[in-house]
């Protein structure tokens, strides 16, 4: 004879296919009695799983296009200041910028470079490297850049050029919005490094650009 034990298992083993056909059953009926609700569910989650697809295929090609770039900035991320700011100035006129005079000292504030662009302006530089809080303190850079080649140099525009990331998240849209207000080009992590590599100054100074960053009037 089987021991208890085993009849207890036999015995739940067949409720548990009972219940299991049972639901089955249920399901199938489910469907026969809703097939254009489940098309559509079936078609949405064909969507959903698509896009999501995508979006991780596109992160995963930008990302490595990313990865690719910044090894141009190598190099740069191991300056000091002084050797940041004259990679800089060779930078500038590797790439069609003239008279580029070095005008830093204690009581410029935030220029270092006074030079001609492509398109014939007159620019402000700061040469600024990523001391581990440009990501998140680059508000006050731009401001006194902004200031100061303005107000005292009289520039057309100003540009500040780093390896730091200004454009992470949480900072983005500030760092955006005041240096349009105040008339600086943002040269950041990604955009120098696209610069190194295809030899191009940003395209709001490139010769025959017509876009004008003077400061933003209200």
């Amino acid at each position: 004879m089987f021991s208890p034990s085993i009849l207890a298992r036999v015995v739940a083993a067949i409720a548990g296919i009972i219940l299991l056909y049972t639901g089955v059953r249920i399901a199938a009926q489910w469907v026969v009695n809703n097939t254009v609700t489940v098309v559509v569910l079936a078609v949405i989650a064909g969507l959903v799983v698509t896009a999501c697809l995508v979006y991780y295929r596109y992160r995963h090609v930008v990302h490595r296009d990313d990865a690719q770039l910044e090894r141009h900035l190598a190099e740069a991320d191991t300056m000091s200041i002084p050797e940041f700011e004259t990679w800089v100035a060779r930078l500038l006129l590797r790439d069609g910028f003239r008279k580029v005079k070095f005008v830093g000292r204690a009581a410029d504030f935030g220029s270092n470079f006074v030079a001609t662009a492509p398109d014939s302006r007159r620019v402000m530089v700061r040469a600024k490297p990523d001391d581990g809080t440009m990501s998140r303190r680059g508000a006050r850079h731009i401001q006194a850049l902004g200031a100061d080649a303005h107000a005292r140099w009289k520039a057309d525009t100003a540009m500040l050029v780093t390896n730091a990331d200004l454009h992470r998240l949480k900072t983005a849209a500030r760092h955006d919005a005041l240096a349009e207000q105040l008339g600086v080009i943002l040269v950041d992590r990604m955009e120098l490094a696209s610069w190194v590599a295809e030899r191009k100054p940003p395209a709001a100074l490139a010769a025959g650009s017509a876009e004008a960053t003077s400061p933003a009037v209200s």
